[in-house]
């Protein structure tokens, strides 16, 4: 559960304005009243139905129907919790924001269990290096002497050995304090049948791996002969995502280049860092993935990948590809060229750059081909056969299938004009199948969306459900509710110039019938400014943890919003802002009179009687008095 403090997450929201913190992902097309319309980051189109209003602090998009403040866009974009996305635009925008989190009932800090995972691989990082330099790291010096790692190579990587055995670091890392709740985090160790822990990396040479700031987050363990697995990488951690890092990032980051080369492996970055090529990172992994190009994105205008040459090599560099191009079709606020190189003869980049030098590595880079390029290329050679010449058919659906991937009209068809010569047809027609094939996936996926989102909205109503306040209608609200709180919100201060509004004519909580809704206002009194008024961005985060009449509170509050019109003038605003606050009392005091009927009729001492006459008579002249006010509107 998030402790992050309101005060924090007001602070970091008045700092990070939607327009901005949108605005690295999505390019705004155009510009109507004070909405900002640019293409759907969450879902693909090709007409721009994603809005932002930089004045209430807020995005919504009218085809997918996502909706939020920037703290909600960052958790949807970059796939964040709550209190994570309320951390990442901290850093982005100069808030200190720490918190809190429950972890299972033993009461610990999630920084400061963070904390000790760091400082436990920070000491698994010194064992493993005082390991490769003594007597039993000697066949792992010498497997680093084969694959020609210098001395100095060694130490800029920090490279070291984890020794044959189950528990050479287990002892190590116990004898400096630490316990094995907080070695299980650590991603170091592995559970025996027995239930005890093994430590996971034994009798490899250990690359750690490095966070963007040069922090080790994890390790690779590298075996020294053909046993299988060839590569053992830790898991997910508390600290480590390997989706979310690109090893040797630390040292590219600080090239000159503005390329990144994007390898598989790390041995081959540090091979080609060897060489003295200094932009190389490696993707963990064949999956690259989208959070891995928005981390390039930060820091080069060009990538370069290099893909293995045998099946599922290529198969990886087609999933990337795809992935890529729609990742770049949807984040219009990216920019990013993409390239696609290939190691003569099949090799990977270590073994050529060993073989053959770091300039003709460097020349390999350089004759890298243009996203279009390399799918045409694969199109054809996917499909070529010396004995039986080009398939056409199977040719024709590959081309037709990757030149729908391409967002750039231009690279699109300049495909289709080189497959024209092969197929005998005009460019026309294969760039029309390719528009054709593009619709066809976007009105699929768009689908697909549709359904996904209505699973997610269901779900999360459950949660707040669960979390909601156990109360018998509990979110139970009247549009006319909504209504005072929207226009409450759009008076802003007005709100506070008793010359324009009297205090008795201000808002209360008690005017509202259900739990949230009330819960909402009173989130609304204690934030209202009275220079400033309450932001709409501000009240979203309250709200998003709030359900009205069954719906998430942040969608009924805008759909009531944005079909409210914006008024002529102040004083017109004002003015509806009235009807709507007497419409309101005016409900309220009919369901008390409602009430108060059954009492007095059932009252049997005089004097309670009495009393309820009283306050029954004293709230009919109050709703006389609203009904005459609203009368005069």
């Amino acid at each position: 559960m998030s402790k992050i403090p309101q005060s924090t997450i007001d602070e970091v929201l008045s700092r990070a304005d939607i327009e901005s913190v949108v605005g690295r992902y999505v390019s705004f097309t155009k510009r109507t009243g004070q909405n900002l319309f640019g293409l759907c980051p969450f879902h693909s189109e090709k007409t721009p139905s994603f809005s932002v209003n930089p004045h209430r602090g807020s995005f919504k998009c009218y085809g997918c129907q996502k909706y939020g403040n920037s703290i909600g866009f960052i958790m949807e974009i970059e796939k964040l919790s709550f209190p994570e996305a309320v951390k990442f635009l901290g850093d982005l925008y100069g808030v200190n924001v720490e918190w809190g989190e429950d972890d299972g009932g033993n009461g610990s800090d999630l920084k400061e269990r963070k904390k000790r995972v760091m400082s436990i691989l920070t000491d698994a990082a010194g064992f493993y290096y005082k390991a490769l330099n003594s007597d039993a790291g000697k066949k792992a010096r010498d497997y680093a002497a084969s694959r020609k790692l210098t001395k100095e190579t060694l130490i800029k990587f920090g490279i070291g050995y984890a020794p044959e055995g189950f528990d050479h670091l287990y002892r190590y890392l116990k004898n400096k304090g630490y316990n094995d709740d907080e070695l299980k985090e650590s991603g170091l160790f592995t559970i025996s049948k027995k239930g005890t822990l093994i430590d996971l990396f034994r009798g490899r040479l250990i690359v750690p791996i490095f966070d963007a700031w040069g922090k080790i987050v994890a390790f690779g363990g590298r075996n020294l002969g053909p046993e299988l697995p060839k590569y053992v990488n830790s898991p997910d951690s508390l600290v480590y995502k390997k989706q979310k890092h690109l090893y040797a990032l630390n040292y590219a980051k600080k090239s000159k280049s503005k390329q990144l080369i994007i390898v598989e492996g790390y041995m081959d970055a540090i091979a080609i860092h060897q060489a003295g090529i200094d932009n190389a990172v490696a993707a963990l992994g064949t999956a690259f993935t989208e959070s891995q190009l928005h981390l390039a994105s930060k820091y080069a205008e060009e990538v370069v990948f290099f893909f293995d040459s045998d099946g599922a090599g290529k198969a990886a560099a087609l999933r990337a590809t795809k992935m890529m191009l729609d990742y770049l079709r949807r984040m219009t606020g990216i920019k990013i060229r993409i390239k696609i190189a290939s190691v003569p003869n099949g090799k990977d980049p270590d073994e050529y750059i060993k073989t053959n030098g770091a300039e003709s590595f460097r020349s390999v880079v350089r004759s890298a081909k243009d996203v279009n390029d390399y799918l045409f290329a694969r199109a054809y050679d996917d499909n070529y056969d010396q004995e039986t010449a080009l398939d056409l058919t199977r040719f024709q659906e590959d081309i037709i299938t990757y030149g729908s991937w391409l967002y750039d009209p231009i690279k699109r068809e300049k495909m289709a004009v080189q497959a024209a010569q092969y197929l005998n047809v005009r460019s026309e027609t294969i760039v029309a199948a390719m528009d054709k094939a593009e619709k066809d996936t976007f009105d699929k996926n768009n689908e697909i969306s549709r359904r996904s989102q209505e699973r997610e909205d269901e779900k999360e109503v459950s949660e707040r459900r669960v979390e909601a306040v156990n109360t018998p209608k509990a979110d139970v609200v009247s549009r006319d509710e909504i209504e005072l709180l929207v226009r409450a919100v759009r008076i802003g201060p007005v709100l506070a110039d008793q010359s324009k509004i009297d205090r008795k004519d201000v808002l209360r909580k008690n005017d509202f019938q259900g739990e949230n809704i009330r819960e909402a206002v009173k989130f609304f009194l204690v934030h209202f400014d009275a220079k400033t008024g309450v932001s709409e961005g501000v009240l979203i985060s309250k709200l998003s943890q709030l359900l009205f009449n069954g719906i998430k509170a942040e969608i009924f509050f805008d759909r009531v919003n944005s079909s409210l019109p914006q008024e002529a003038n102040e004083d017109a605003e004002i003015a509806k802002y009235k009807q709507a606050l007497y419409r309101v009392r005016i409900h309220a005091c009919e369901r008390g009179l409602m009430e108060l009927g059954p009492l007095i009729i059932g009252a049997s001492d005089p004097e309670e009687k009495e009393r309820l006459m009283e306050k029954n008579a004293a709230l009919e002249a109050y709703l006389q008095e609203l009904q005459e006010n609203l009368g005069k509107l």
